[in-house]
C-alpha cells in the first residue's frame, strides 16, 4: 500500500511535488540539447526522487537508454574510482550482450586508464543505444587525483562523447559549485539545473490532501505553518506530518503541530549539537549575523556588533563555513543555511 509521508524512501512519482519546470529542463538537456546535467543540492533535498522522476519521464517520452548508476560516496583515490567506474562498465556490457566477449582487440585487464573512461562511448556505440551514466555524490572526486588523470581530463575525454550523457549528482553543495561554477569543469558537456524551493501551495495542497486520504483533517493555515517550518524541505515536510499522523487525533491543530515540531528538533539536536562544537567563536558569531538577516557583514556597525574583527576576517569565515558545507552563497552573495531545519533550531533555539 502507497501511503504518504514516506520520508526514508525515495518518493514514486505519485508522490512527487511540483518540480515540472525542472523536470521539463532535464529532458531538453538530455534529449533535445544532447548535453549532460549537473544537479545538487543539500542532502534530503529530494535531488535523487526528482532524478528517479526524470528519468521516467524521458521513457515516457519516448527515449531509450541504458542506465548505468555509480555512488562515489566512498571513493577517496583516482585509483579507486577508475576501477569503479570499469566494473560499472563491464557489468553495462554484459546486460546487454550476456557475457560476450568485448570489442576491444586488447585485454580488459591491460585497459589503461583513459580507456577505461572511454568505455561508456565504445559500449553505446557497439550497441546502437543511448547510456546515461548518473553519479551520486560527485564531489568527491575533488579529493580524487593522480599523476595522470585529474577533474580536468575527465571533461576533455568525456565531452566528446556523442552517445553518452552524464548526471552529475553532489549532497556538498559547495564543493559541486567549484566544479561546475566556479573551475566551470564540464561546461561545454553540461547544463546546471537549480532545484528551487518547493513553492507553498503545492505542498499545502499536498499535505491537506494526503491527510484526507488517511481521513484525517488539516486546514491550509496548519499545512502553511508546516511548510514553513521545513522551509519547503520535502523531507522535514514528510517527517513533521509523518509525526502528526502518528498522534492519536483526527484533527491536526497548532498544538500537535507544535509537538511534531519538538520531536523532530529533538532527533536532530545531538547532529546540530555536533556541528556548533565543530565551529570557532568567531564563525558562531558569523552565523549569529545570518540567524539575525544580515548580509552585508563588512560594515563597520556590522564588525562591532558581532566581533567579526575585520572584512578580511569576514572573507575567512565566509570560506570556513563553506568548505564545512553550514552556509552557501547564492550569485548576490547573499548567506544561505544550508539545512532548513538546523537554521530553524538555531533561531529557536540556540540563539534564544
Amino acid at each position: 500500500m502507497n501511503l504518504p509521508f514516506n520520508y526514508d524512501r525515495i518518493a514514486e512519482n505519485h508522490d512527487i511535488i511540483g518540480r515540472r519546470a525542472e523536470a521539463e529542463l532535464f529532458f531538453k538537456s538530455i534529449y533535445d540539447r544532447k548535453r549532460s546535467v549537473a544537479i545538487y543540492g543539500a542532502p534530503k533535498s529530494g535531488k535523487e526522487s526528482f532524478i528517479r522522476y526524470s528519468l521516467d519521464a524521458l521513457e515516457s517520452r519516448g527515449l531509450s537508454f541504458i542506465l548505468c548508476e555509480i555512488n562515489l560516496f566512498n571513493i577517496r583515490t583516482m585509483e579507486d574510482f577508475i576501477s569503479l567506474f570499469k566494473e560499472k562498465m563491464l557489468e553495462c556490457y554484459n546486460e546487454i550482450h550476456y557475457n560476450s566477449i568485448l570489442p576491444f582487440e586488447i585485454h580488459v585487464d591491460s585497459l589503461d586508464e583513459r580507456k577505461i573512461l572511454n568505455l561508456p562511448e565504445i559500449i553505446a556505440t557497439d550497441a546502437g543505444k543511448l547510456i546515461i551514466i548518473y553519479f551520486k555524490e560527485f564531489q568527491n572526486l575533488l579529493q580524487c587525483s593522480n599523476d595522470q588523470i585529474d577533474l580536468e581530463d575527465l571533461d576533455k575525454i568525456w565531452s566528446k562523447q556523442t552517445n553518452v550523457r552524464y548526471i552529475f549528482s553532489g549532497s556538498f553543495v559547495n564543493q559541486m559549485k567549484y566544479i561546475f561554477e566556479e573551475k566551470k569543469y564540464f561546461y561545454f558537456m553540461c547544463d546546471v539545473i537549480s532545484l528551487e524551493k518547493l513553492k507553498k501551495k503545492e505542498c499545502v495542497d499536498y499535505i491537506v490532501r494526503s491527510f484526507q486520504t488517511l481521513g484525517r483533517v488539516i486546514q491550509d493555515e496548519q499545512a502553511g505553518t508546516i511548510y514553513h517550518l521545513a522551509d519547503g524541505n520535502i523531507w522535514y515536510i514528510k517527517h513533521l506530518c509523518s509525526i502528526c499522523m502518528s498522534m492519536p487525533i483526527g484533527y491536526v491543530n497548532n498544538n500537535i503541530i507544535k509537538k511534531a515540531t519538538d520531536s523532530l528538533i529533538s532527533l536532530h539536536t545531538p547532529r546540530f549539537m555536533q556541528i556548533m562544537m565543530d565551529l570557532t567563536p568567531n564563525q558562531i558569531n558569523f552565523l549569529k549575523a545570518v540567524v539575525d538577516g544580515v548580509q552585508r557583514f563588512s560594515s563597520q556597525e556590522i564588525l562591532e556588533g558581532y566581533h567579526l574583527n575585520s572584512s578580511a576576517n569576514v572573507f575567512r569565515l565566509k570560506d570556513a563555513l563553506k568548505k564545512k558545507e553550514v552556509l552557501t552563497f547564492d550569485k548576490e552573495d547573499n548567506a544561505i543555511i544550508l539545512d532548513t531545519l538546523f537554521a530553524y533550531w538555531l533561531k529557536n533555539t540556540y540563539f534564544q
